[in-house]
């Protein structure tokens, strides 16, 4: 009972995207800037709650920032900034820039999520070395495009490993 409770607590926070943590106020400002810039039009006000650095000594100057965490007070407002930012970075063929520098925009997963999501990372690398397309999709689905176009979907880690063994799962 226990287990299925706290299971179903993660999936809504899946959903949801809460913040984690306590974190240091970050000037709005920067948000609003960043909004304009990257966006070409500054977010509504109303729709940030706060944003904040994420928790951590400051990196030295030659490596990358801290994390900026925004919490939306919508969380249409949040998949909206995701799919733009998508959408952005597909037409620049590249990441969106501030300053000459690459900005890059996550959903909030909870730690079960990312466990789940990190377990692929084996496969994933072993398609990169042969050079198989493929996509990790929401929450933790793995998409391969095969070269005649088709799709194959995965729920595991070790359904991946056993279609490129060419054997299939659960042998």
């Amino acid at each position: 009972m226990l287990d299925k409770l706290s299971s179903r607590v993660t999936e809504a926070e899946d959903r949801i995207g809460t913040a984690e943590g306590q974190l240091v106020d970050l000037n709005s400002r920067v948000v609003n800037h960043l909004g304009t810039r990257a966006f070409y039009r500054a977010p509504d006000n109303r729709g940030a709650h706060r944003a904040d650095r994420a928790l951590g000594p400051r990196p030295p100057a030659d490596q990358r920032p801290r994390p900026v965490l925004i919490r939306l007070l919508k969380c249409q407002d949040r998949d909206k900034i995701l799919r733009i930012a998508a959408q952005r970075s597909r037409e620049n063929k590249g990441p969106i820039k501030y300053d000459g520098k690459p900005v890059l925009f996550f959903p909030d997963l909870s730690a079960s999520l990312v466990k789940r999501r990190k377990e692929y990372d084996r496969v994933k690398t072993e398609l990169r070395s042969k050079d198989i397309p493929f996509a990790l999709l929401h929450p933790a689905t793995l998409r391969i495009t095969l070269p005649d176009g088709r799709r194959r979907f995965f729920q595991t880690p070790k359904e991946v490993a056993a279609f490129l063994r060419g054997t299939p799962a659960g042998t």
